[in-house]
């Protein structure tokens, strides 16, 4: 199937030669794509979308000459021009010839290496500014309009290509991969676990939409600088500052905020603060899910060369959840978590062609998960899980643009961790649960583990633009830690990756590398009895993509993937019911350990922006198998097929916005009654015994999402009123499956009752801009 689909590729690649000939290098196109191309070839171009706008267009063919020039004449009839700047070309407004003073102007961020050259790597997208080659490009008005939970940055990667997601949670796995396989970077930081109700599916990311400039993703073939991880990475910068003051006051359903961002001289900051409202909405019966965070960045222009940033990062969550009020059956968990992280940013242009970024951070991470499940028909459970982690650590990154048409990159990074673990834990089963064979009658689990010691990494990234046509890129990364305990554990990751410009508007982008990724000192298994680390797990990728630029502004794209999996870690799962609060003890507990995986996909996606519309669509065919005692078997996230959509329409006045999500049914296990002898009274006794491990599916998953917006112009700044629904037809989407035995048949069978994902989820809000 796989080799059918690389011919695809192929025959398209011809098609989209043979159709499209010699036009108008410039006009007529919007003047951001000019920008971003010229930025794709390695030219540090930036600028502010509240200048660039998606409707602006090239309206003359502007002169031959070097890049900046270019821009510059593109710009002029649009009174804009652009201002070299710390090694940047910075676009800025054509200032007024009779104005006296000159304007305040914002700090200028040194690009960072992987925004200021060209995209080689297959399977990127970004969510920032307007649509470019092998991207997907939303900037920071746009993921707040998306109609996704929370106004949530993490939640609009599920609507990416290859994206695997419930809705319940932040999380989602990309191409076949677990949750756990996504780095989280937010200015130049890899971030610690950053989600609000970590303790039970990770709702909430502790990242606030609107202090979002913009998203860029990778689902896969991410190049050697990100290390550590096997699937993708989500890569976050906070808003840039473009006017001398500017804030926010905002309350919805799920949150009350504040923002505040403005610059002055050579110093700008943004700070932001949020609390959520959930525990002041639901029924108290259901627990009180508290939680705020906040956000802050300090950078000052040390010298035009030198820019330095101060960033900090601040979660708290004091949650109860409740699954079951019923005093007879009640299920409980508090769970009481601190996260801080504070990264200090030095960026330096030393000359045109060598630039560094040094990164220094610490990381202070508090949890505490206290619960108990009181059903004396089933079981009987507490569990009291404390732990905490204590990290310094420090990266440095090298740029070095030898010539035009060779670009090094090199960086080493370091870090130290202390954890402290202390999990205790017990159980009893009664009923249905006490059928299980292999289950004994009452489980007594305590554990201490206080593992400790170094991360190291270290990576060369050598890109040549080898024709006009044509750009190759090669990368060696090495990985080593020392708090597992292992023994020659170290990895090496070679990856390579060629861009082919098959003509003015087609690229086709080839992609391989290898991949891996160690146990982080906070995931040790404890909770399931494991008190050791597992080796770096590893995975292969092969990516082919081609993308076809129309003259419509129509963005058509295909990417093929495959995904090799060895070494894969040992991983705990609950056969039927994943949602429990305190999985570990739950009856259906399982322990899988895969001696390989494997996924593979097929992604075609259309996107198309032009004035006040926006559409896209996405279809993914994908399969992700574990191989387990030497037969297939499907991961839990598996979906054969999926289909996104959506719409977006905004004019001065309005946001609206539709979105579709459809996907096959995730796959579950069945559960057999059967008669095992007698007891000594001659009655039958009878063992429950699960079926085939995910041989059977659930019902398709689709959702329907809408949002409208609509601002106001008040005496100060604006005011803007929204109306958010999730899952407008209230569709229930199954997601697990609860046992029971019928006590009111002659000869006992077994009583399935299905649960359900999100249901209808209304919410509204007001935001005060000024």
């Amino acid at each position: 199937m796989l080799q059918r689909l690389f011919s695809v590729v192929i025959l398209v690649t011809a098609a989209g030669t043979a159709a499209y000939g010699d036009a108008a290098p410039y006009l007529g196109r919007p003047v951001a794509d000019v920008i971003d191309e010229f930025r794709d070839a390695g030219h540090p171009f930036a600028y502010s979308n509240a200048l660039v706008t998606d409707d602006l267009i090239v309206s003359i063919e502007p002169r031959e000459g070097e890049p900046a020039e270019i821009v510059r004449q593109i710009l002029e009839p649009h009174q804009l021009t652009v201002r070299h700047e710390a090694g940047v070309y910075l676009v800025i407004p054509v200032k007024p010839a009779a104005e006296p003073v000159e304007p305040e102007k914002p700090v200028t961020r040194v690009k960072k290496p992987e925004i200021e050259t060209i995209t080689v790597s297959a399977s990127q997208y970004e969510i920032g500014r307007d649509v470019a080659s092998s991207r997907f490009l939303l900037d920071r008005r746009t993921i707040q309009t998306l109609p996704d939970v929370g106004e949530d940055p993490l939640r609009a990667t599920h609507r990416l290509p290859g994206a695997a997601a419930s809705g319940a949670s932040a999380k989602t796995h990309f191409r076949g991969g677990e949750e756990s396989e996504v780095g989280i970077v937010l200015n130049g930081q890899r971030l610690f676990d950053p989600f609000h109700v970590r303790d039970y599916q990770n709702i909430f990311s502790a990242i606030d939409a609107r202090a979002i400039e913009g998203v860029e993703v990778f689902t896969g073939g991410f190049p050697v600088r990100y290390g550590d991880r096997m699937s993708g990475f989500v890569l976050m910068e906070s808003m840039q500052a473009d006017k001398p003051r500017h804030t926010e006051l905002g309350i919805s359903v799920f949150n009350t905020s504040v923002l505040t961002t403005g610059s002055k001289d050579d110093m700008r900051w943004l700070f932001s603060a949020r609390r959520g409202n959930l525990d002041l909405i639901i029924n108290p019966d259901f627990g009180r899910p508290k939680y705020y965070d906040v956000f802050a960045e300090l950078a000052f222009e040390l010298t035009p060369n030198a820019t330095l940033s101060v960033n900090a990062l601040y979660a708290d969550d004091v949650v109860t959840i409740v699954l079951e009020t019923d005093p007879a059956e009640r299920e409980q968990v508090d769970s009481d978590t601190r996260n801080a992280q504070l990264w200090l940013q030095l960026d330096n242009q030393w000359s045109d062609e060598l630039s560094t970024m040094t990164v220094f951070s610490v990381v202070a991470f508090e949890n505490l998960r206290d619960g108990f499940l009181d059903d004396p028909e089933k079981m009987v459970a507490t569990v009291r899980d404390e732990r905490d982690v204590e990290q310094i650590a420090v990266r440095q990154d090298w740029t070095w643009r030898a010539t035009d048409r060779h670009l090094v990159q090199w960086g080493v990074q370091f870090s130290y961790s202390e954890a402290n673990y202390d999990y205790a834990s017990t159980a009893e089963y009664f009923g249905l649960p006490a059928l299980y064979p292999d289950l004994p009658d009452r489980v007594d689990r305590a554990a201490v583990a206080n593992p400790n010691g170094g991360s190291y990494g270290a990576y060369v990234a050598d890109r040549w633009k080898l024709s006009e046509k044509t750009i190759f890129e090669w990368g060696l990364r090495w990985d080593d830690q020392t708090y597992t305990g292992l023994v020659s554990d170290s990895q090496l990751s070679p990856r390579m990756s060629l861009l082919r410009k098959l003509g003015e508007r087609t690229d086709l982008r080839l992609s391989w590398g290898r991949y891996h990724q160690s146990q982080g000192i906070h995931e040790l298994q404890i909770e399931d009895g494991v008190t050791e680390f597992w080796p770096a797990q590893r995975a292969d990728h092969l990516i082919a993509g081609i993308q076809h630029r129309f003259s419509n502004d129509v963005r058509l794209r295909l990417e093929l993937f495959h995904k090799d999996m060895q070494d894969v870690r040992p991983r705990f799962e609950n056969l039927f019911d994943p949602l429990g609060l305190i999985p570990e003890l739950q009856p259906d507990r399982i322990r899988l350990e895969p001696s390989s995986a494997k996924s593979n996909g097929a992604e075609i996606s259309i996107h198309r922006a032009r004035g006040d519309w926006n559409w896209w669509a996405s279809y993914t065919w994908s399969k992700a198998t574990d191989e387990i005692e030497g037969r297939d078997e499907y991961r839990s996230w598996d979906q054969r097929h999926a289909v996104q959509g959506g719409f977006g329409w905004s004019n001065e006045s309005w946001d609206v916005s539709l979105a579709a999500s459809v996907h096959s049914g995730w796959p579950t296990t069945d559960l057999s009654l059967l008669q095992d002898g007698v007891d000594p009274d001659g009655e039958p006794d009878y063992i429950v015994v699960p079926g085939p491990r995910n041989a059977l599916r659930y019902e398709h998953f689709a959702s329907l999402d809408f949002r409208a917006s609509r601002r106001f112009d008040v005496r100060r700044g604006t005011l803007s009123l929204f109306v958010e629904i999730s899952n407008i037809t209230d569709r229930s989407n199954v997601c697990c499956t609860d046992w029971d035995v019928a006590d009111d048949q002659s000869v006992p069978v077994l009583d399935p009752s299905l649960d359900y994902w999100l249901p209808r989820l209304p919410a509204v809000g007001v935001l005060w801009e000024f």
